[in-house]
């Protein structure tokens, strides 16, 4: 399978997630995961779709970079959220969560830096 395809499976996947996780915040009434549903909605589903779309149009391929992206933006999102939700759910205490919240945002501005590089590389 082509990063593409995995990137916008996995966008999909994160925003049906996102998308649970509002409903449950609607009918409950409690919003304090406002900010893991946003990082869920953005980082999760929307960016990885992104991410498909320009791996299409400027046909970037599936070399180690392209790959390197992929895994680097999705561990990221595999980090930051379930922190996220460990945080505003008060399920552990923030000392705790911050390194783990700081290295999987550096993750994602690694992921925005080789997508930038795959996308300059490119051939029109």
């Amino acid at each position: 399978m082509k990063p593409e395809r995995i990137h916008l499976i996995l966008g999909l996947v994160w925003l049906i997630a996102g998308m649970l996780l509002g409903e449950h915040m609607g009918r409950s009434g409690d919003h304090t995961q406002m900010p893991t549903h946003a990082h869920i909605m953005l980082l999760g589903g929307v960016l990885p779709i992104l991410w498909a779309i320009l791996y299409r149009v400027f046909k970037l391929g599936s070399g180690l970079l392209a790959w390197a992206q992929l895994v680097v933006h999705h561990l990221a999102a595999l980090i930051m959220i379930p922190a996220l939700y460990m945080l505003f759910g008060q399920i552990a205490e923030e000392a705790m969560l911050g390194p783990l919240l700081g290295v999987s945002a550096i993750l994602a501005i690694v992921s925005v830096a080789l997508m930038l590089v795959l996308c300059l590389r490119a051939k029109d």
